[in-house]
């Protein structure tokens, strides 16, 4: 297939690496004239600035922007055939309904970036607006990951709330342990082990059953503790305070 891709961040990245094996990409538009010439480069492709200048010698057309961008395109583009498709986790498939007949979804159930690795399988949730587009999708799905489901924007929308919870969520919090760490002359490092058994174990048994630590025991002196600890630190010691009391309540009956 003949691909034009809007956008030159991680995931056009991304996707361009895994289709220019079996598809060809012709063209790369994107605001940032740089990023555009260096992605487009790498794959021998047109690129522009402006969509109004998009080639009309393609077979697909990939939306890969925040959420915001992709808005503003879709109210603008107009193809007359071509297969288009977003990659957003949040936008409802509807948004694309006037710009082809042909449209829907491929969104990677992953934390993208373009300069590291993905070292395990995930998921590509897709949707189309029909069964001669799903058929395009399947086909491009199928060059990203061998785990494609077929889900509806309500559904996709929850799955992207949740990776919010998984992974934007424990990233944050991972980096608040790692700043209170310099602070207090601690070696990040050493908590890594822990992080590591920690998902190696969410990976093989419920997660609930796994709870450990002084607010699954109840162990209130222990947690006076660790909140006098965190007087200085409000914002941290108000995160400690809602864990805190989201476990107990979960494990109140244990």
């Amino acid at each position: 297939m003949r691909l034009v891709i809007i956008g030159s961040g991680n995931v056009a990245h991304f996707f361009a690496s895994r289709w220019s094996v079996h598809h060809r990409i012709v063209q790369v538009i994107s605001r940032n004239p740089e990023h555009a010439r260096a992605l487009a480069h790498t794959y021998h492709a047109q690129f522009t600035t402006h969509l109004h200048e998009i080639t009309p010698d393609m077979d697909a057309c990939i939306l890969a922007v925040n959420d915001d961008a992709l808005m503003e395109i879709a109210a603008k583009l107009r193809l007359s055939h071509q297969l288009v498709v977003h990659t957003s986790g949040s936008q409802s498939i509807k948004l694309l309904r006037n710009v082809s007949p042909n449209y829907g979804v491929i969104y990677p159930l992953q934390t993208i970036s373009k300069n590291i690795p993905i070292r395990h399988p995930f998921p590509l949730l897709i949707e189309s607006s029909h069964a001669e587009a799903l058929q395009q999708i399947r086909l491009l799905a199928a060059d990203i990951s061998e785990n494609i489901q077929e889900v509806n924007s309500a559904t996709r929308r929850q799955y992207h709330l949740m990776a919010v919870f998984a992974n934007n969520f424990v990233y944050h919090l991972l980096a608040e342990v790692k700043k209170y760490c310099e602070t207090h002359e601690l070696i990040f490092d050493e908590c890594l082990p822990l992080v590591a058994e920690t998902i190696d174990r969410v990976a093989a048994y419920p997660a609930f059953s796994q709870q450990t630590g002084p607010a699954k025991r109840n162990d209130q002196q222990t947690i006076r503790i660790h909140e006098s600890m965190l007087t200085d630190e409000p914002e941290l010691q108000a995160l400690y305070r809602i864990f805190t009391h989201q476990i107990r309540k979960r494990h109140a009956h244990d």
